[in-house]
């Protein structure tokens, strides 16, 4: 009897502060075996969980119940594996990052693109396709400023608006992509100039 009540005791003290047994419960690819005597800051108990692929690990109950735990680790392998294949990539340009581009402050005049200089200047560069194109140097903030956003309108808003139009047209009709390919292309020129080739029309 008294050797039952240890037990008992035993159990308590390694569930702690839990109400529920997970035992055998299934969290993603996750199914939990038995609570373990470890405890987080929280003191939520860690469980010795068995991974769909094999694999042996421990999470807490917090991060079990709420999803944060959903597997040893294989799935975010996995998902990161992927990854590339669910980025549109054009000419080395991630289709994705352009849409998703903010303004940046790691650079010396917290505005992508735009770079303060020793002598006070600031010079302006936007990248597209794997190359960086010079946009000149100027004297104030807010020429610079103005210069790069012209840049990305007519260069980064404009080749996502074509791929769109373009992607659009190849759903309809698939035979007409593969005879079309699409044309975005930058050439630069002296002093800061650029020139935008694209195809094919669309109208």
């Amino acid at each position: 009897m008294k050797q039952i009540k240890e037990e008992k005791k035993d159990k308590k003290r390694i569930l702690g502060r839990t109400a529920t047994d997970l035992r055998g419960r299934r969290f993603g690819r996750l199914v939990a075996e038995y609570p373990t005597a470890r405890r987080d800051h929280k003191g939520s108990v860690y469980w010795h969980c068995r991974c769909d692929c094999g694999k042996e690990t421990e999470a807490t109950e917090d991060g079990l119940i709420f999803g944060n735990n959903q597997s040893c680790g294989c799935l975010k392998r996995e998902t990161q594996k992927r990854l590339p294949e669910n980025l549109h990539r054009v000419d080395g340009t991630c289709v994705e990052w352009l849409e998703k581009r903010k303004s940046r402050s790691d650079n010396t005049s917290g505005f992508r693109g735009v770079y303060r200089k020793k002598d006070g200047r600031f010079r302006v560069s936007i990248g597209f396709k794997r190359q960086r194109i010079y946009l000149g140097t100027y004297e104030t903030m807010e020429e610079a400023v103005e210069v790069r956003r012209k840049a990305e309108k007519e260069i980064h808003e404009a080749f996502l608006e074509m791929y769109r139009r373009w992607t659009e047209r190849c759903d309809r009709d698939p035979e007409w992509g593969k005879k079309n390919p699409l044309i975005f292309r930058v050439v630069k020129g002296d002093r800061g100039t650029y020139q935008v080739i694209t195809g094919p029309d669309m109208t």
